[in-house]
Protein backbone atom coordinates (compact mmCIF):
# COMPACT_ATOMS: atom_id res chain seq x y z
CA UNK A 1 0.00 0.00 0.00
CA UNK A 2 1.27 3.50 -0.84
CA UNK A 3 2.35 5.35 2.29
CA UNK A 4 -0.12 8.21 1.79
CA UNK A 5 -2.93 5.74 1.12
CA UNK A 6 -2.02 3.95 4.33
CA UNK A 7 -2.42 7.16 6.33
CA UNK A 8 -5.84 7.78 4.81
CA UNK A 9 -6.76 4.20 5.72
CA UNK A 10 -5.66 4.70 9.33
CA UNK A 11 -7.68 7.90 9.60
CA UNK A 12 -10.70 6.13 8.19
CA UNK A 13 -10.33 3.42 10.82
CA UNK A 14 -10.31 5.97 13.64
CA UNK A 15 -13.30 7.98 12.35
CA UNK A 16 -15.07 5.96 9.64
CA UNK A 17 -18.10 8.27 9.38
CA UNK A 18 -16.10 10.91 7.49
CA UNK A 19 -15.94 10.60 3.72
CA UNK A 20 -12.62 11.20 2.03
CA UNK A 21 -13.90 14.07 -0.12
CA UNK A 22 -11.64 16.89 1.05
CA UNK A 23 -8.66 17.59 3.26
CA UNK A 24 -10.77 18.71 6.23
CA UNK A 25 -12.52 15.34 6.18
CA UNK A 26 -9.24 13.48 5.78
CA UNK A 27 -7.93 15.31 8.85
CA UNK A 28 -10.89 14.44 11.05
CA UNK A 29 -8.62 12.56 13.46
CA UNK A 30 -6.54 15.73 13.87
CA UNK A 31 -9.66 17.80 14.52
CA UNK A 32 -10.70 15.44 17.31
CA UNK A 33 -7.78 16.73 19.43
CA UNK A 34 -6.67 20.00 17.82
CA UNK A 35 -10.09 21.47 17.00
CA UNK A 36 -12.12 21.64 13.81
CA UNK A 37 -10.05 24.57 12.57
CA UNK A 38 -6.81 23.84 14.40
CA UNK A 39 -7.75 26.34 17.09
CA UNK A 40 -7.35 23.90 19.96
CA UNK A 41 -9.98 22.12 22.02
CA UNK A 42 -11.43 23.49 25.22
CA UNK A 43 -10.02 21.84 28.30
CA UNK A 44 -7.09 20.09 26.61
CA UNK A 45 -4.00 20.54 28.76
CA UNK A 46 -1.38 18.81 26.59
CA UNK A 47 -2.54 19.53 23.01
CA UNK A 48 -1.47 22.70 21.17
CA UNK A 49 -3.37 24.80 18.66
CA UNK A 50 -2.04 24.53 15.10
CA UNK A 51 -3.87 27.19 13.09
CA UNK A 52 -1.77 29.95 11.57
CA UNK A 53 1.61 28.55 12.61
CA UNK A 54 4.35 28.47 9.96
CA UNK A 55 3.98 25.59 7.52
CA UNK A 56 7.68 24.82 7.84
CA UNK A 57 7.35 24.45 11.59
CA UNK A 58 4.27 22.23 11.33
CA UNK A 59 5.93 20.03 8.73
CA UNK A 60 9.01 19.56 10.92
CA UNK A 61 6.85 18.49 13.88
CA UNK A 62 4.88 15.98 11.81
CA UNK A 63 8.10 14.59 10.35
CA UNK A 64 9.56 14.50 13.85
CA UNK A 65 6.74 12.29 15.11
CA UNK A 66 7.17 10.04 12.07
CA UNK A 67 10.96 9.86 12.29
CA UNK A 68 11.38 9.65 16.08
CA UNK A 69 12.56 13.17 16.91
CA UNK A 70 9.36 13.67 18.91
CA UNK A 71 7.55 11.11 21.05
CA UNK A 72 3.76 10.81 21.18
CA UNK A 73 2.12 7.44 20.58
CA UNK A 74 -1.06 8.83 19.02
CA UNK A 75 0.77 11.19 16.66
CA UNK A 76 3.27 8.54 15.63
CA UNK A 77 0.45 6.09 14.88
CA UNK A 78 -1.24 8.65 12.60
CA UNK A 79 1.82 9.69 10.58
CA UNK A 80 4.07 6.62 10.66
CA UNK A 81 3.39 5.80 7.00
CA UNK A 82 3.07 9.37 5.68
CA UNK A 83 5.38 10.63 2.96
CA UNK A 84 6.76 14.17 2.91
CA UNK A 85 4.24 15.32 0.30
CA UNK A 86 1.25 14.46 2.46
CA UNK A 87 2.84 16.02 5.56
CA UNK A 88 3.41 19.22 3.58
CA UNK A 89 -0.26 19.23 2.58
CA UNK A 90 -1.31 18.93 6.21
CA UNK A 91 1.11 21.66 7.30
CA UNK A 92 0.06 24.04 4.54
CA UNK A 93 -3.62 23.51 5.35
CA UNK A 94 -3.25 24.40 9.02
CA UNK A 95 -0.85 27.27 8.34
CA UNK A 96 -3.45 28.95 6.13
CA UNK A 97 -6.15 28.91 8.83
CA UNK A 98 -6.75 31.98 11.06
CA UNK A 99 -4.53 31.95 14.18
CA UNK A 100 -6.06 31.33 17.58
CA UNK A 101 -6.87 34.64 19.26
CA UNK A 102 -7.73 33.54 22.80
CA UNK A 103 -5.56 32.76 25.78
CA UNK A 104 -5.48 29.15 26.94
CA UNK A 105 -8.59 28.05 28.84
CA UNK A 106 -6.78 25.59 31.11
CA UNK A 107 -4.45 26.05 34.04
CA UNK A 108 -5.77 29.29 35.53
CA UNK A 109 -2.82 29.29 37.92
CA UNK A 110 -2.10 32.67 39.45
CA UNK A 111 1.49 33.84 39.48
CA UNK A 112 2.78 35.82 42.41
CA UNK A 113 3.79 39.37 41.47
CA UNK A 114 7.44 38.32 41.73
CA UNK A 115 7.04 35.27 39.49
CA UNK A 116 4.98 37.24 36.97
CA UNK A 117 7.67 39.91 36.81
CA UNK A 118 10.36 37.26 36.41
CA UNK A 119 8.44 35.52 33.64
CA UNK A 120 7.82 38.76 31.76
CA UNK A 121 11.49 39.67 32.00
CA UNK A 122 12.56 36.28 30.65
CA UNK A 123 10.11 36.61 27.76
CA UNK A 124 11.16 40.14 26.84
CA UNK A 125 14.79 40.36 27.98
CA UNK A 126 16.05 36.85 28.70
CA UNK A 127 18.73 36.11 31.30
CA UNK A 128 22.24 36.82 30.08
CA UNK A 129 23.85 35.47 33.23
CA UNK A 130 22.46 32.02 32.51
CA UNK A 131 22.72 32.21 28.72
CA UNK A 132 18.95 32.44 28.13
CA UNK A 133 17.84 34.63 25.21
CA UNK A 134 14.51 36.43 25.32
CA UNK A 135 11.58 34.43 23.96
CA UNK A 136 10.64 37.46 21.85
CA UNK A 137 14.12 37.55 20.29
CA UNK A 138 13.35 34.31 18.42
CA UNK A 139 9.56 33.95 18.43
CA UNK A 140 9.01 37.51 17.23
CA UNK A 141 8.37 40.76 19.12
CA UNK A 142 4.67 39.87 19.41
CA UNK A 143 5.37 36.17 20.08
CA UNK A 144 3.33 35.33 16.97
CA UNK A 145 6.14 33.26 15.41
CA UNK A 146 8.55 33.77 12.52
CA UNK A 147 8.60 32.12 9.11
CA UNK A 148 9.60 29.52 8.17
CA UNK A 149 10.09 27.50 11.37
CA UNK A 150 9.43 29.40 14.61
CA UNK A 151 5.94 28.95 16.13
CA UNK A 152 3.70 31.34 18.01
CA UNK A 153 3.79 30.78 21.76
CA UNK A 154 0.73 32.82 22.76
CA UNK A 155 -2.16 31.00 24.38
CA UNK A 156 -0.60 27.54 24.56
CA UNK A 157 -1.71 25.44 27.56
CA UNK A 158 0.79 25.88 30.36
CA UNK A 159 1.12 22.15 31.02
CA UNK A 160 1.83 21.53 27.34
CA UNK A 161 4.65 24.11 27.37
CA UNK A 162 6.11 22.65 30.57
CA UNK A 163 5.98 19.17 29.05
CA UNK A 164 7.82 20.32 25.92
CA UNK A 165 10.58 21.89 27.97
CA UNK A 166 10.88 18.56 29.76
CA UNK A 167 11.15 16.71 26.44
CA UNK A 168 13.89 19.07 25.27
CA UNK A 169 15.76 18.68 28.55
CA UNK A 170 15.73 14.87 28.43
CA UNK A 171 16.31 14.58 24.68
CA UNK A 172 12.94 13.04 23.72
CA UNK A 173 12.21 16.11 21.59
CA UNK A 174 14.87 17.12 19.08
CA UNK A 175 14.94 19.75 16.36
CA UNK A 176 17.20 20.52 13.44
CA UNK A 177 20.72 21.35 14.63
CA UNK A 178 21.74 23.64 16.14
CA UNK A 179 18.84 22.90 18.47
CA UNK A 180 18.52 26.22 20.28
CA UNK A 181 15.49 25.19 22.37
CA UNK A 182 17.40 22.26 23.85
CA UNK A 183 19.98 24.68 25.20
CA UNK A 184 17.37 27.14 26.47
CA UNK A 185 15.44 24.37 28.22
CA UNK A 186 18.56 23.11 29.96
CA UNK A 187 19.54 26.60 31.08
CA UNK A 188 16.20 27.44 32.71
CA UNK A 189 15.26 26.28 36.20
CA UNK A 190 12.02 24.28 36.64
CA UNK A 191 10.55 27.24 38.50
CA UNK A 192 11.32 29.61 35.63
CA UNK A 193 9.91 27.14 33.09
CA UNK A 194 6.62 26.94 34.99
CA UNK A 195 6.44 30.72 35.37
CA UNK A 196 7.09 31.37 31.67
CA UNK A 197 4.66 28.64 30.62
CA UNK A 198 1.92 30.08 32.81
CA UNK A 199 2.61 33.63 31.60
CA UNK A 200 2.47 32.57 27.95
CA UNK A 201 -0.72 30.59 28.45
CA UNK A 202 -2.48 33.72 29.68
CA UNK A 203 -1.58 35.84 26.64
CA UNK A 204 -4.10 36.16 23.80
CA UNK A 205 -3.35 36.99 20.18
CA UNK A 206 -6.32 39.31 20.15
CA UNK A 207 -5.73 40.77 16.68
CA UNK A 208 -4.88 37.46 15.02
CA UNK A 209 -1.27 38.33 14.20
CA UNK A 210 0.44 35.93 11.80
CA UNK A 211 4.11 34.88 11.92
CA UNK A 212 6.63 37.53 10.97
CA UNK A 213 8.25 37.18 7.52
CA UNK A 214 11.38 35.10 7.10
CA UNK A 215 14.51 37.16 7.71
CA UNK A 216 12.73 39.80 9.78
CA UNK A 217 14.19 38.43 13.01
CA UNK A 218 17.88 37.84 13.61
CA UNK A 219 18.09 35.41 16.53
CA UNK A 220 20.74 36.00 19.21
CA UNK A 221 21.78 32.34 19.01
CA UNK A 222 22.24 29.88 16.14
CA UNK A 223 18.92 28.12 15.52
CA UNK A 224 18.31 25.41 12.95
CA UNK A 225 14.54 26.01 13.00
CA UNK A 226 14.99 29.24 11.06
CA UNK A 227 16.44 27.18 8.19
CA UNK A 228 13.32 25.02 7.85
CA UNK A 229 11.87 24.85 4.38
CA UNK A 230 8.10 25.15 4.01
CA UNK A 231 7.85 23.44 0.61
CA UNK A 232 8.98 20.02 -0.62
Amino acid sequence: MHRRSAVAFLLALSLPAFADDGIAERLAACAACHGAHGEGMQGTEYVPHLAGKPAGYLFEQLAGFRDGRRVNASMTWLVQFADDGWLHEIATYYAALPPRTQAADTGAEQLTPERRERAGRLVREGDREHGVPACSACHGPDLAGVEPGIPATLGLPADYVVAQFGHWRNGSRRAREPDCMREVARALSPEDIRAVATWLSQQPNATGLRPAPAGSVVPPVACGALQTEATP
